[in-house]
């Protein structure tokens, strides 16, 4: 029974030193991030210029039309 306790407490142990280890090297990033900047502007979901979105080009079209294409054969007889 002491063996059976002592794996457990083993696991234990070695489950958590991983979740730590797993937390102070995501820790250690965000803060890298934050120092280099990478948070430091507010995302408002705006366009930075929309007027271009209203003329798309002509790869954007070919790239919507592709699409279109691998859409239609599930979409049935319903087009």
């Amino acid at each position: 029974m002491a063996v059976f306790a002592e794996l457990i407490v083993t696991l234990t142990l070695i489950c958590s030193a991983g979740a730590l280890i797993w937390l102070l090297l995501r820790v250690r990033e965000r803060r890298r991030l934050v120092a280099e900047g990478y948070f430091g502007e507010q995302y408002s979901g705006a366009a930075k210029n929309p007027e271009s979105l209203m003329d798309p080009d002509e790869k954007a079209l070919e790239e919507m039309g592709d699409l279109l294409e691998q859409v239609r054969p599930g979409m049935g007889d319903e087009y």
